[in-house]
């Protein structure tokens, strides 16, 4: 290595390691709460509760992943070999939930950093553009929502994008491997939003050839001719499905699911689409890019702030609203960004060369198609295009696509502070293009000034027509006894566009400034200085509103209700029906006794019983059910005691005085439904409560809430010496539906086996009893009085084995969706393990072990030096065809 090579390679280090500080500090002010010993980052999508679940214990999951917290289970394959396992692995589940989601973005502005140095940007507006990629609300805004795989994905396609756009490292076959495992890891990451951002990218590969196509071979990453830019497609798809391959065994499992759901239901096809569409972008909020706050953030952002816009509306539902995300890109990258898309249409005087011109169009391009596509339900483009494809018809957020919009304005911002950067603040030439300004400079100047014009009046006429704002409101389900009112709404809203003012005056001030060559010459330094401070203020006060942060000993402390389901919570599941929580008998309860329903599926059933591993029929979200969970509700659905009896729910929360109705109507005769505590709902000690978790449950005499307990349950395990062979699904749920069925008696078994031959009175075929229970391994001893059928009240699942007595043995399906197994006469032990195949996971592995391999050899290997040449003194491409440009 030669002392040039040492002194450039330090000399990057040093600016990256710029970089990380910038970027930490701005995180800093965001999650410093991080660091103070129970505050945890709020998470919809992986809280505490989740990460701290047996069921996601790590390193064990990488094994297999059974989710018997979710109704009778689920099949959650294995942890995937991810940043996000190894993060959650290395931290634990309180370090996870503190410091993931700033991690992730901290690696997403710095892998944006490495893309935007390979476009030519000083170090300096390389850091300006990182904070633009990081910061960006779209990502910041899921990764505060508990996403922070968007972040990594997105983090993801920058490297695969740098590794394709760089003329310094690699070479074009070496490179075009590496993006292929990076686009692999953004799918790994991301799922159906890798998969999206996939699209895109190979999209990008082909017109980089398009581009490159009349350059020599050795100038750089898109040239060499068709074939040779076939060749590097198929690369980068190759490895790309090599890294994601556990994933995409997932994903497509998914989609056949979602296939088999749709055949087994009687859903109509306008139905269908208006599920797979809900999650669409309204094209008015399209402005949410621009203005952070124009229809509010979260539904619970205090002061107004709720989100009030039609994101999320449920079909046949007006006024149904939903926002864990927010649009805005900042209003300096969407004045750069327009700039850039200008200089394609520039004659004459273009910082750009042809070539870059090129890029800059294409981007422009996936910024309008991705727009379009996200619009989703309100354009025809996204039914007649996406939705037809085979596997993206079970996407159901059109709205993902603004993912990839927002990807392309980043770029587009990276190429306009490039272009800035040459034009105004490179030395001599760019004070002498100050000063005399071109035709293009002039007008761009009063661009700039109309748009702070624009923006005010268009305050104005929005501060004017306030008061329909408020009617409007009031009409889609504001008013003041549930919420904020719709006046503190729409000050809230109309302040927001006031600051999209400020900030617009702000940022076009500063362009002006450097377009006069204010920060030319020895001050550009100056000039990323400011840009970067005026784009870190503007994008840290839009991203205030999506960072909350829980102490988590609060918000997960006990009650006595929670004591008593999460002692040995495998022996029987909960429930909390509706008809035990009826509106008109809770509100008639007095007291807090009306927020029950609420509080157990927000905060119960999504949080506390996860963090305890109480099992419970509820799911709190469940999109694509499988066929099998349909037709067994289906079949059940008119006897809740018999659903209950059949999945060992023993516990109903609900009404105490409906105890007696539930009897009455269901068990008349043994009345096997009885109170084992009452309780009420209560503000937790010392606080004013504002939300969901300040409330908790206390034991009260006569409390107008209980926790019933329903001895006719069946237990989690039974032996059975009488059962019934039907081995057609449809007729074996008629079995279980039909009131003469007593699944005390007997177990319906839908495999060919031979019928049972017990002449014992006692159906009970002995005792059973837990001697070890994991997720992932559960052991029981039993003692048979006869050849017996054991029934174990768990999901059916290929991917479970069962031995007796180390013997591997025969795993039947049992009352149509159980597992169940015969046992002889005898003591014997008996052992359900859940081994997946982990095929994907070993071959994933392989691919991260070639990656490292990969990325070691671009310490070796160097492009042609004519590709290094082109890239002229400052980045610029100055091929001999480009020169002039």
């Amino acid at each position: 290595m030669t002392d040039k090579s040492k002194s450039h390679r330090s000399k990057y280090f040093s600016q990256w390691i710029a970089c990380v500080v910038v970027l930490f500090l701005i995180l800093l002010v965001h999650f410093a709460p991080s660091f103070k010993p129970n505050e945890v980052v709020f998470s919809n999508d992986g809280p505490l509760g989740v990460a701290n679940s047996e069921s996601m214990n790590l390193p064990s999951s990488y094994g297999g992943f059974w989710m018997d917290l979710y109704w009778v289970g689920a099949n959650g394959a294995h942890a995937p070999a991810s940043f996000t396992s190894l993060i959650r692995w290395l931290s634990g589940p309180v370090g996870y939930s503190k410091f993931y989601a700033p991690l992730t973005i901290l690696l997403s502005g710095l892998a944006a950093w490495a893309f935007f140095r390979t476009l030519g940007l000083s170090a300096a507006l390389s850091t300006v553009a990182a904070i633009g990629a990081a910061f960006n609300s779209n990502f910041f805004s899921n990764t505060g929502w508990g996403l922070g795989t968007r972040s990594l994905t997105l983090g993801c396609v920058f490297v695969a994008l740098a590794v394709l756009s760089t003329r310094r490292i690699g070479n074009l076959w070496l490179n075009a491997s590496i993006a292929g495992m990076a686009i692999g890891m953004a799918v790994v990451e991301g799922a159906d939003n890798g998969v999206i951002f996939s699209l895109f990218v190979a999209a990008f590969v082909a017109w980089q050839t398009w581009v490159g196509r009349k350059e020599p071979v050795t100038a750089g990453p898109g040239n060499g001719g068709f074939g040779r830019g076939l060749l590097r497609l198929v690369l980068v798809a190759g490895f790309a499905g090599f890294m994601a391959t556990q994933s995409l065994i997932s994903l497509f499992d998914i989609a056949s699911k979602g296939a088999v759901t749709a055949s087994a239901t009687t859903e109509t096809k306008e139905f269908k689409w208006m599920f797979a569409s809900q999650w669409s972008l309204p094209p008015n909020e399209t402005m949410r890019v621009l203005i952070p706050g124009l229809h509010g953030y979260r539904m619970d952002t205090p002061d107004g702030g709720n989100y009030w816009g039609r994101v999320g509306e449920s079909p046949g539902t007006p006024g149904s609203r939903f926002s864990g995300a927010g649009e805005y890109a900042g209003v300096l990258v969407v004045l750069l960004s327009l700039w850039s898309i200008a200089q394609i249409f520039r004659r004459t005087g273009s910082p750009f060369s042809k070539q870059e011109r090129q890029m800059i169009g294409f981007w422009g391009v996936v910024l309008v198609v991705a727009v379009v596509l996200a619009w989703g339900k309100y354009t025809p483009l996204y039914r007649l295009t996406v939705y037809q494809l085979p596997y993206f018809s079970s996407i159901r957020n059109p709205m993902k696509f603004m993912h990839v919009a927002h990807l392309a304005l980043m770029i587009l911002f990276g190429y306009g502070l490039l272009g800035f950067g040459r034009q105004y603040m490179e030395g001599a030439k760019a004070l002498a293009g100050a000063a005399k300004a071109q035709v293009f400079d002039r007008r761009w100047r009063w661009v700039l000034i109309a748009c702070v014009a624009v923006s005010a009046i268009g305050f104005m006429a929005y501060l004017s027509g306030k008061p329909d704002l408020e009617r409007h409101l009031a009409n889609v389900g504001f008013d003041d006894r549930q919420g904020p009112s719709p006046a503190q709404i729409a000050s809230f809203s109309v302040r927001e566009v006031g600051k999209f003012v400020l900030f617009t005056a702000v940022s076009a001030g500063a362009l002006l400034l450097v377009m006069r060559g204010m920060f030319a010459g020895q001050r550009a330094i100056w000039g990323s200085v400011v840009l970067g401070l005026i784009l870190t203020v503007d994008l840290v006060r839009a991203n205030v509103p999506w960072v909350v942060y829980w102490d988590y000993t609060y918000k997960y402390a006990t009650n006595p209700v929670v004591d008593i389901l999460r002692e040995k919570p495998y022996l029987a599941r909960v429930v909390a029906p509706s008809p035990l929580s009826d509106p008109r008998a809770l509100q008639a309860s007095g007291g807090f006794a009306h927020l029950f329903p609420q509080l157990y599926t927000i905060e119960w059933v999504q949080h506390h019983f996860q963090y305890y591993d109480i099992q419970s029929v509820d799911v709190s979200q469940e999109p694509r059910p499988p066929a099998d969970k349909q037709a067994y509700l289906t079949a059940l659905g008119r006897s809740l005691s018999r659903y209950w009896q059949l999945t060992n729910t023993r516990y109903i929360l609900g009404i105490a005085q409906f105890v007696n109705a539930l009897n009455q109507q269901f068990d008349p005769e043994q009345k096997r439904f009885q109170i084992r505590t009452t309780f009420e709902v209560v503000p937790k000690r010392g606080v004013q409560p504002s939300q969901l978790q300040d409330f908790t449950a206390v034991s009260a005499t006569n409390g107008p809430l209980a926790l019933i307990e329903f001895a006719g349950a069946l237990p989690r395990a039974r032996l059975y010496s009488r059962w019934q062979v039907v081995t057609n699904g449809d007729d074996a749920l008629k079995v279980l539906a039909d009131p003469a069925f007593d699944p005390w008696s007997s177990v319906v078994i839908s495999d060919e086996v031979p019928p049972s031959s017990s002449v014992i009175a006692s159906p009970e075929g002995g005792t059973v009893e837990f001697a070890n229970y994991s997720p992932r391994r559960i052991e029981l001893k039993a003692n048979a009085t006869v050849a017996s059928m054991l029934l174990l009240n768990d999901r059916y699942d290929k991917d479970w084995h069962v031995t007796v007595d180390g013997q591997l043995a025969r795993m039947l399906h049992a009352n149509f969706i159980m597992r169940g197994v015969q046992i002889p006469a005898g003591a014997h032990t008996i052992v359900f393990e859940f081994k997946p195949s982990l095929r994907g996971l070993y071959v994933s592995l392989a691919a991260i072990v070639v990656t490292f391999g990969l990325c070691g050899l671009l310490f070796f290997v160097r492009q042609p030096e004519l590709a290094v040449k082109n890239l002229g003194a400052t980045g610029r491409e100055t091929s001999p065809k480009s020169k002039s440009s």
